[in-house]
């Protein structure tokens, strides 16, 4: 998991081409009429809301949300100071959202002198960077605008953002991981991270694919105020904690040269064997060494008294078609075995609606389980999948295309998915928007209607389905690519 080059930490150092050029203005006259002297910030966001802080009183000076399509921001601020800027996304009601300084080359401080006054400053597009949790735009202003001067770097958060930014306190405790290798040595694996308050953790009580494995220790973790997770010198790690900072999701090639997702969940809270009984729908990967022992299903499970499931709808793609007949035991830490499997091992969320599970199939093959209950009284509607989401994944199955990846998706209000810094294991790749549709229960599939000139395969159309927490902030996702490839990915908001 470590020697390789660290990013996590290390602010990217990006020089821009030449910024656009000031519209007008550019002398030291007051440009508004009533004494004050400013400039006007403008550009276009994948998120929702630009925010300006004074540098000098850790302030915030101004705040404006983007519109339109593409979502555009524009506002008008004092020259004479030096200012922060800061990227937010999925900012509403109720919801803190995520915060991403806005960094022009290696500086978030920029001074906006008396040679700005009146002057339009386009920052182009203003993109996160999923690598260094900041955002960058695509126009520098620094490199061309005058009046326009990097002044440093300063990383304090001002007290309004205080509540979306995530630090590392929030990952100091101890996490039960389940995760799945689709390639190196294949299979499952699930164990004890416990972090410390410096970020140092220590994978322990591991076991893979039913056999004990070493523990690591001393492994440091990164936690960006926009709650991406790193781990400082290996640069294939990439993971992001939900809002309530009980989960974790994440994707890196592990120590065996396999690309893996694993899921933590935050130990604590004291769980009943009824808490597991109910309706619950479920996803499952399945990998094996060929594009036939591995697959992909959904469907849904009844638990009931004294931990019976039941399987009543699934569809399956590819292997692993058994998967019925089991009985679950829950201790009180919310730890899930199967009597009669000693390879079935889960763990059920703090907030009890969630259980992410490892397995080793009838046929051999090693299964990867994640489950939402239904919750009565909880319904969903298109707005719900709206906003942006952070996405880790695995493919299993075609060996010409076992990897993992990240990026995020974005959902407008028609429908359309679209994907922005999507990176695997090679480099940068690339998706097509894809069309998405909701129902009432919170099943997400692909849109039909709105695939316009069809951009997929009739396979991916026909297996795509996925399912949303009751909290609204985590959705998993899998399909069939039609060449033998399947993937599973998590979508945190």
């Amino acid at each position: 998991m470590t020697g390789r080059r660290g990013i996590i930490g290390i602010v990217t150092v990006l020089l821009f081409g030449a910024a656009l050029a000031a519209c007008g203005g550019g002398t030291a006259t007051d440009d508004t009429g009533t004494g004050v002297k400013s400039a006007t910030i403008q550009g276009q966001v994948s998120g929702t809301v630009f925010v300006a802080v004074d540098n000098g009183t850790n302030q915030e000076v101004g705040r404006v949300t983007a519109a339109g399509t593409p979502k555009r921001f524009s506002m008008t601020i004092p020259t004479g100071k030096n200012y922060r800027f800061y990227l937010m996304e999925n900012e509403d009601a109720g919801n803190t959202g995520r915060i991403y300084p806005v960094y022009m080359g290696a500086a978030n401080v920029i001074a906006l002198t008396d040679n700005a006054v009146g002057r339009t400053i386009d920052l182009g597009m203003v993109n996160p960077d999923l690598a260094t949790g900041n955002a960058m735009p695509a126009n520098n202003p620094v490199m061309g605008v005058p009046g326009v001067m990097a002044m440093g770097e300063d990383r304090n958060i001002p007290p309004s953002l205080s509540a979306s930014a995530f630090g590392m306190g929030d990952m100091q405790g101890t996490w039960d991981i389940h995760s799945i290798a689709t390639s190196g040595t294949i299979g499952w694996m699930h164990g004890v991270l416990a972090i410390d308050n410096n970020g140092m953790g220590s994978l322990s009580s591991r076991f893979r694919n039913g056999i004990p494995w070493p523990s690591m220790d001393n492994v440091p973790f990164a936690m960006l105020p926009s709650g991406i997770v790193g781990m400082v010198h290996d640069n294939a790690f990439h993971g992001v904690m939900t809002r309530d900072r009980n989960m974790m999701v994440a994707t890196w090639t592990d120590n065996t040269g396999g690309s893996s997702l694993w899921i933590a969940r935050r130990q604590g809270g004291a769980f009943h064997q009824e808490d597991l009984y109910g309706d619950w729908r479920f996803q499952r990967l399945t990998a094996g060494n060929d594009n036939v022992t591995s697959g992909c299903a959904f469907g849904t499970t009844t638990i009931s008294s004294p931990g019976a499931a039941a399987i009543s709808t699934i569809r399956a793609y590819g292997g692993g078609m058994n998967d019925n007949g089991w009985t679950l035991s829950m201790d009180n830490d919310g730890i899930l075995t199967v009597a009669g499997d000693n390879s079935f091992h889960g763990a059920m969320s703090p907030d009890k609606n969630m259980i992410v599970a490892t397995a080793t199939n009838a046929q051999g093959g090693y299964d990867f389980r994640v489950m939402m209950k239904t919750v009565s009284g909880v319904s969903y509607t298109m707005s719900d999948l709206m906003g942006v989401w952070m996405l880790n994944g695995v493919v299993s199955g075609d060996p010409s295309a076992r990897d993992w990846n990240y990026g995020q998706m974005v959902m407008d209000p028609s429908g359309q998915a679209m994907f922005s810094g999507m990176m695997g294991r090679m480099g940068a790749i690339t998706m097509p928007q894809l069309p998405l549709m909701m129902d009432p229960s919170g099943a997400v599939t692909v849109s039909v209607t709105g695939m316009g000139g069809g951009m997929m395969n009739t396979m991916l159309d026909q297996s795509l389905t996925g399912i949303m927490n009751p909290s609204k902030d985590m959705a998993v996702i899998s399909y069939s690519d039609g060449n033998g490839g399947y993937q599973l990915r998590m979508n945190v908001k």
